[in-house]
C-alpha cells in the first residue's frame, strides 16, 4: 500500500539539496517505488514530502542510493523521518504537477 514518507533536516541548504538531486541522477535512474517527490525549505529546515509504493521502497532506496549522495555532498546531521499509510490522494492540479514535475532537478512551480 502507498505510504507517505515526512523527512524534515535541520541544516540542509538547497545548493545541498540540489547536489543531491544531481548525484542521484532520477530523470536517467528513477528511484524503483517512487511515486510523487516534493521538498522546501524555510531557510534553516529542508522539508521533503514522498509519496511511495512501500515504506520498504523508500528504506531500500535510502540504503543503495540516498546515503551515498548525501554524503557526497557533504550533508551532515540526521533528518527526522516519519511514515504514514496514504488513506487518499487527490491531485486537482494535475496537469501543473505534470509539467512542474518534467524532472527531478528543482524547477520553481
Amino acid at each position: 500500500m502507498a505510504t507517505l514518507m515526512i523527512m524534515e533536516w535541520p541544516g540542509v541548504t538547497i545548493d545541498q539539496y540540489t547536489q543531491v538531486m544531481k548525484l542521484l541522477d532520477l530523470d536517467s535512474t528513477p528511484a524503483r517505488g517512487a511515486m510523487l517527490h516534493l521538498a522546501g525549505t524555510d531557510g534553516n529546515t529542508m522539508r521533503v514530502v514522498d509519496v511511495w509504493e512501500s515504506r520498504d521502497a523508500f528504506q531500500q532506496f535510502q540504503q543503495d542510493r540516498l546515503m551515498a549522495a548525501v554524503q557526497k555532498a557533504g550533508v551532515s546531521g540526521q533528518p527526522r523521518v516519519e511514515f504514514a499509510q496514504i488513506h487518499n490522494m487527490y491531485a486537482p492540479g494535475i496537469d501543473t504537477i505534470r509539467k512542474a514535475g518534467a524532472s527531478a532537478l528543482p524547477t520553481a512551480v
